[in-house]
């Protein structure tokens, strides 16, 4: 589960909602959505065009751009072909030191395959889903971008605090790719598939979308199991192995922060069977 957020950060992003909805001349409607930590905020709102997604994100005056910043924009105009909501409008303001963009996008009236990112109840979803997917995730792939969703000096650093490898060759990916970078099944839609939230799109190791399905499912075992066959021609490979314990290796820290304690037995499973017993956090 993600970590709580606090009070002034929800009153704040409660207050910018209010604001942009205003902007785009619409109106709330339902439960906002939390990203984590409460970096993003998202409902869907109503105007005289019918129902839309807006989403914001927020960043100290002077540190807006970048990244994820301008993630959703990007992607609009990279991917226009991608199974995902269509960017409808940006709105970007500054309140008190603090910068704000607001998107106003598509709205998906199929819905997210879970509410959480990590998978805790069974899904039923036939191989034509998959196949859809794998299709999907095609296109990204074949993106020419030099964004990143994760680094190579990451990895390095990182891996050898939760597994059983060492800095160096044991650290470097096989391959890379543009990936999505956070393919769970809170950003999946079905019966009709929709890609959610693309901001973080970028360079990956080989195989990072794919293991991130698969190892954000591990608690739901049948599902995980329906996962890995989808993609068994990538995970069974070295690269899709190495794509495994790269997101183990996130997952696995942003347990030390206290996100998704559910998950960590079987993480720890699961790069044991891959590479050997985890090494205890450094």
């Amino acid at each position: 589960m993600f970590s709580p957020i606090d009070d002034a950060t929800a009153t704040r992003m409660l207050a910018a909602q209010q604001h942009a909805a205003a902007a785009f001349e619409r109106t709330p409607d339902g439960a906002p959505v939390w990203g984590w930590r409460g970096r993003t905020i998202g409902s869907r709102v109503d105007g005289a065009s019918g129902p839309a997604w807006l989403r914001i994100q927020s960043a100290r005056a002077g540190q807006a751009g970048g990244k994820i910043w301008e993630g959703t924009e990007r992607a609009d105009q990279l991917m226009p072909n991608l199974a995902k909501p269509a960017l409808l409008a940006l709105h970007d303001w500054e309140v008190d030191g603090v910068a704000y963009r607001a998107e106003l996008t598509e709205f998906v009236t199929d819905p997210v395959c879970s509410p959480d990112s990590v998978l805790r109840t069974e899904l039923e979803l036939p191989a034509e889903w998959f196949d859809d997917l794998r299709a999907n995730l095609a296109i990204i792939a074949a993106v020419d971008t030099d964004r990143t969703v994760i680094s190579q000096d990451y990895l390095d650093r990182t891996m050898p605090r939760f597994m059983n490898v060492v800095a160096g060759r044991a650290t470097r990916a096989p391959a890379w790719t543009t990936a999505h970078g956070d393919i769970h099944f809170a950003n999946l839609t079905a019966p009709n598939l929709r890609l959610l939230d693309l901001e973080g799109f970028g360079a990956a190791p080989a195989g990072y979308d794919a293991a991130t399905l698969y190892t954000y499912s591990l608690l739901a075992p049948r599902t995980a199991a329906s996962v890995y066959k989808a993609f068994a021609d990538i995970l069974d490979t070295s690269a899709g192995r190495f794509a495994q314990l790269a997101i183990a290796t996130e997952l696995l820290q942003s347990c030390t922060r206290g996100d998704n304690l559910d998950l960590r037995p079987a993480l720890e499973r699961r790069v044991q069977a891959l590479i050997g017993p985890p090494l205890p956090a450094r």
